[in-house]
């Protein structure tokens, strides 16, 4: 049987890891000229297809994946989730090590100092509040993929607000060699203003999904989490608000 349909796949892929042809050529010892023309054929073997994601170091399944840029959804949490996770930071925590920052509950009991009876009480809420479904005992996030909360969100704003005072001092306290802060001051026209809010949106939102290619094909140990915040203004220091 032939797979025409990961012949697509496999040069996004490439690109997005960053492999040349000539790379490829040299691990699957082909020439580079063998190369394109297996990839700009009609069909690839399966075999093939095989080969080439072994050399990429992910599984078949992970290919389209890799491929593809996904979007960064919008989630609008319920009034009640939004207050239950606001009400009690542990819930929230817990939450969170699940869904974005992908942790496993013997992970997460360590981290947090929890015993298993009060994770599987925090885990069953989060279940009742529909924010984690549960399958013979396996807890998964209900939103998959990356998302942001609604901007107009209590939750989000609240968590902008207390999140974005705790990354910035630990971004200040000089305990992290490789954290960055920068303050500039510039003139600049409207529109190269609102130019800039788009570049550095940019930024983050392809970080954020380049990360999830990364998810898919490194491993746990080799992944850290990180977090990043962005602060513009219109104003000059001194401008009065």
């Amino acid at each position: 049987m032939e797979h025409s349909q990961y012949l697509s796949a496999i040069k996004k892929a490439l690109k997005a890891r960053g492999v040349t042809y000539l790379d490829l050529a040299e691990q699957l010892k082909m020439t580079e000229s063998g190369v394109k023309k297996m990839l700009n054929a009609k069909d690839i073997s399966f075999r093939r297809v095989l080969q080439i994601c072994d050399c990429l170091g992910i599984l078949p399944g992970q290919l389209f994946s890799l491929s593809e840029r996904t979007s960064i959804s919008e989630v609008i949490l319920t009034t009640q989730q939004e207050e239950a996770l606001l009400k009690n930071r542990g819930l929230l925590a817990v939450y969170w090590r699940i869904v974005i920052e992908k942790y496993e509950p013997h992970e997460i009991e360590r981290l947090q100092h929890l015993t298993k009876a009060e994770l599987k009480k925090i885990l069953d809420r989060l279940v009742s509040l529909n924010l984690l479904t549960a399958r013979k005992g396996v807890y998964r996030a209900k939103h998959v993929g990356k998302f942001k909360w609604s901007d107009k969100s209590k939750l989000a704003s609240t968590l902008n607000k207390e999140w974005s005072e705790l990354t910035l001092h630990r971004a200040l306290s000089g305990k992290f060699d490789s954290s960055l802060h920068r303050l500039v001051s510039m003139k600049v026209s409207q529109e190269s203003y609102q130019n800039l809010l788009k570049k550095l949106s940019k930024v983050l939102d392809e970080a954020v999904q380049d990360s999830e290619s990364e998810e898919l094909t490194l491993s746990k140990q080799e992944l850290k989490t990180f977090t990043a915040l962005i602060a513009v203004t219109p104003q000059g220091v001194f401008d009065t608000i």
